[in-house]
């Protein structure tokens, strides 16, 4: 265009006006570019880290749901090996419905306990089984493996009936499972296969522990398989447990997590697609990994490795990259083209003015028409910010027309209760010295709608460079604020779920020291997290046993990458001392480098306090069973299966010899062992228990008495337990004590009390039988002389002599008595007629008048008076007879009698 005295046409421009204008846009719409990519950058960045977060997020979560089953599972491991080895179905139940499964181990279908079998003993195996009361016990689906793993236990048996006796080494993803955890003694988690139990019939996992007899890891693989008892397990429904999980990040991330398979495949377990859940055969054709934004995480979780894949949804990639620099892009282009405009209308100079004013028309009329028409609200005011101009974009963003806005002040019309007040009085007081600013603020529109705005205010300038007003260009935000939003409040409630989860989360450094730790591990330290991060370590609160562990195994873990179980006592600053479990694993650089650890630490103080009271209890037990008072064994079909040292040692055997040896052994004869089973056996299998004293011999032939007891042990098919006492000595006593309290001391004869029960005899004999029996009291005669003329001794050698006298001419069914002093009672059972006692008595009397020589040398002699009653003619009851028989006896003696007399 060439200037001129007249208008000409645009053929007139200078050229130097266009190429001044050019240069200015370019450099504008080059700074403009700029600026964009650069914000760009800024939201991908924002973005990516985003989409770490919830990465990281979901693989704790993931983490976690597949690790808490092992502490159900080590719980019932510790209550089998309280149990010596031995569940019973009872005892399986009772530890399981004492875990409420649901709330603890989510997925978690059952626990159960696998055995392993040859195929060579599986007859008997089933066999013994239905001895021990599980008569419908079978096994199914087995494959021809000649071992098999059969599931013995299963609890809640309702839900897992259908894995009762299952074969699981069938499956060749079970068995590959079952061995790897056998020959590794870690838990170890199976690929996927499904679950019989589950009626769905989805994919399912299997967590495996193996039992060793000895109670803990031998060490080696061949070790491992030769002691083995058995493998917990635990039954987890992929889609109980992935239930939720993705929730937290659908609306930011599409997702696909995977496990590999034993062909080295990944094949998915759960994808989601623009926060929609997608069916199996849906993730098995999802394009996730064409997406630009595309990671791929891979973990192991228990020997099993899983990928998680993630990528931006298309929302989020709206939200978060789409919309980046859209505000930036038209205000700089609209600056640029203002500027470009002011250079060429300066370079055309003052003569063309005129021109210069219809080119500026014609050039506000296009720029008006590309403000009109942006998406962006542009709204110009005077220097006392009353509006003049709004465009389109302003209407349809506050629901303003221009007849509504014009003349009336932006905050009239926009302010909203959700206004930051500090925010407008700062751009005011900007506008008010002639500045331009740029702020972000919520703004009410027409409908009571609040919305956020990203605003820029410039200021305008006449051609005497005065303010003339202000340009206001304004960006809904309210989309990205929105998605802010979500993204705080995700991040808050992953950082509440860091740092309240029932568990320590720390990282540590190359040093061992930390670089972050949850709120819980602050608590549980008693520290804060300035007191720690980069100044301290876990080992700072352990002990010397747990400092020395650590120093030990922290070089390998940063070499090997992962550790899981250490045990520590762990002391806080207060005071409190906990038993923590450690596992972790390690974060690598590109080049391998050790950079950091994600660790987690789980309090296990209470597990920790009933192992030791189980182990105090086995030694307890140990103890209890290993008296040296008390013989116990425990018997299977009568052979002795477990004895104690005491057992041996009470029957006179080195120890070891009586391991396996029948107990007839022990008894005096075979009638006394078929006795004693007869008895015993159908009273213990009835649930009760066996008592008795009976003599047993022992090695070297000698008899002792024992105190015999028996008991059946539940669920043991058939075993019995016994404790034997020697009681030889009391026996002995007991015998002395019922002799001293049944004889005289002096001359060892009956006394009263065992004559009155030997004539109540007599007299139930005679009865029974119609005989007849004579009782005789006798009373010595000249004994007190004996007594008055050589001491009570000598008369004490005269009633031993009398005695022995009367004993010897008697006979066995006969009793002699002495009553005290010197009276004596015969008792001569059983006689057919009253005249048969009179020649046995007439010889008694004889004998006793026969001189008694004393140890002195000094020669005495005494006679007896005697009298005689007869049963039933004289009386039909102890006393009565011995009341006639006394009245005899002193008629006789004053008459001077000294025969026996029938009458």
């Amino acid at each position: 265009m060439r200037i001129g005295d007249a208008y000409t046409g645009p053929e007139m421009a200078s050229p130097a006006a266009w190429i001044a204008a050019a240069v200015v846009l370019s450099i504008g719409l080059a700074l403009t570019a700029g600026g964009v990519l650069w914000q760009q950058r800024l939201a991908s960045a924002d973005a990516h880290g985003q989409q770490e977060r919830q990465v990281e997020r979901l693989q704790a979560d993931l983490v976690k749901r597949l690790t808490m089953p092992v502490y159900g599972l080590k719980g019932a491991r510790g209550a089998l090996a309280s149990l010596q080895g031995k569940f019973s179905r009872e005892a399986f139940d009772a530890y399981v419905e004492s875990r409420d499964l649901s709330k603890e181990f989510p997925g978690v279908r059952g626990l159960g306990f696998i055995e392993r079998v040859a195929r060579s003993d599986l007859n008997r195996f089933v066999a013994a089984r239905q001895r021990e009361g599980t008569t419908e016990f079978r096994v199914h689906h087995t494959g021809q493996d000649p071992t098999l793993y059969v599931v013995t236990q299963v609890s809640p048996f309702s839900r897992n009936f259908a894995a009762w006796g299952l074969d699981s080494g069938a499956d060749l993803v079970q068995r590959l499972a079952i061995e790897q955890a056998v020959e590794t003694g870690e838990p170890t988690l199976s690929s996927t296969v499904r679950l019989v139990q589950d009626p769905l019939k989805g994919p399912g996992f299997v967590l495996l522990l193996p039992v060793y007899r000895q109670g803990h890891d031998p060490g080696t693989p061949t070790a491992r398989r030769a002691s083995l008892q058995g493998l917990l397990f635990a039954s987890l429904v992929a889609n109980d447990l992935l239930r939720g999980v993705a929730e937290p990040a659908a609306s930011l991330l599409d997702l696909r997590l995977s496990v590999r398979t034993p062909e080295g495949e990944f094949s998915p377990l759960l994808a989601t697609r623009n926060g929609q859940t997608l069916t199996p055969a849906e993730a098995a054709e999802d394009g996730l990994f064409e997406a630009p934004s595309v990671e791929s995480t891979h973990f192991t979780i228990a020997g099993r490795e899983f990928r998680l894949d993630s990528a931006l949804t298309q929302d989020a990639v709206v939200r978060l990259l789409g919309l980046s620099g859209i505000g930036l892009e038209l205000g700089g282009a609209l600056l640029s083209v203002l500027l470009a405009v002011t250079v060429y209308l300066l370079a055309a100079g003052r003569a063309r003015a005129e021109q210069m004013a219809r080119d500026m028309t014609a050039d506000l009329a296009r720029l008006a028409a590309v403000a009109s028409h942006t998406t962006n609200a542009v709204m110009i005011t005077d220097p006392e910010r009353r509006i003049t101009w709004v465009n389109e974009g302003f209407t349809r963003a506050s629901g303003y027309t221009p007849a509504d806005a014009m003349g009336r002040r932006p905050r009239e019309l926009l302010h909203s209760e959700l206004t930051d007040e500090g925010t407008v009085q700062g751009m005011s007081e900007a506008m008010n010295v002639g500045l331009g600013c740029q702020v972000e603020l919520v703004q009410r529109a027409k409908d009571g709608r609040d919305y956020w705005v990203d605003i820029e205010a410039q200021p305008l300038h006449g051609d005497s460079g005065e303010l003339s007003g202000f340009l206001f260009i304004a960006s809904d935000i309210t989309a990205r604020k929105t998605l802010q939003a979500q993204a705080d409040e995700a991040r808050q409630s992953l950082l509440d779920l860091y740092d309240n989860a029932p568990c320590a989360y720390y990282a540590l450094d190359t040093q061992g020291r930390f670089l972050q730790i949850n709120a819980l591990g602050l608590k549980w330290l008693g520290c804060s997290a300035e007191e720690l991060i980069g100044r301290a370590g876990p080992a700072d609160f352990f002990d010397a046993e747990g400092r020395a562990l650590f120093s030990k195994t922290f070089p390998r873990f940063k070499r090997e990458g992962r550790i899981s179980e250490l045990e520590f006592n762990i002391k806080g600053r207060h005071g409190e001392v906990r038993r923590v479990s450690l596992s972790a694993t390690a974060i690598y650089d590109d080049k391998g480098l050790y950079l950091r650890s994600r660790s987690v630490m789980f309090d296990i103080s209470e597990t920790h306090r009933i192992r030791q009271q189980l182990h105090q209890l086995t030694l307890d037990q140990e103890a209890m069973l290993e008296s040296d008072l008390v013989g116990i064994a425990k018997l299977k079909d009568r052979k002795i299966t477990w004895r104690n040292r005491a057992l041996e040692r009470m029957f006179g055997h080195a120890e070891g010899e009586l391991l396996g040896v029948h107990v007839r052994q022990l008894h005096l004869d075979a009638a006394a062992y078929e006795t004693t089973g007869a008895v015993a056996y159908p009273q213990i299998r009835a649930g009760g228990r066996f008592r008795t004293q009976l003599q047993m011999r022992r090695k070297d032939g000698s008899v002792i008495w024992v105190d015999l007891a028996g008991v059946e042990l539940p669920g043991s098919g058939g075993e019995t337990l016994w404790m034997m006492v020697d009681i030889t000595q009391s026996k002995a006593h007991e015998a002395r004590m019922e002799h001293a309290a049944l004889h005289d001391a002096l001359t060892g004869l009956p006394n009263r009390l065992l004559l009155a029960d030997r004539l109540k005899q007599a007299i139930h004999g005679a009865e029974r039988s119609g005989h007849a029996f004579a009782l005789a009291y006798l009373d010595l005669n000249g004994f007190k002389q004996v007594n008055d003329h050589h001491g009570h001794d000598a008369g004490d050698e005269v009633l031993k002599a009398v005695a022995f006298r009367l004993h010897a001419g008697l006979r066995a069914s006969d009793t002699v008595a002495r009553l005290g002093g010197d009276e004596f009672v015969v008792l001569l059972s059983p006689a057919h007629a009253p005249d048969e006692a009179e020649p046995v008595l007439n010889r008694l009397l004889d004998a006793l008048t026969q001189p008694i020589t004393l140890s002195g040398g000094a020669q005495v002699s005494v006679g007896s008076s005697l009298g005689l009653a007869h049963f039933p003619g004289d009386g039909r009851t102890p006393d009565a007879l011995m009341r006639h028989a006394d009245e005899a006896m002193f008629t006789n003696k004053r008459a001077g009698r000294s025969r026996a007399l029938t009458r």
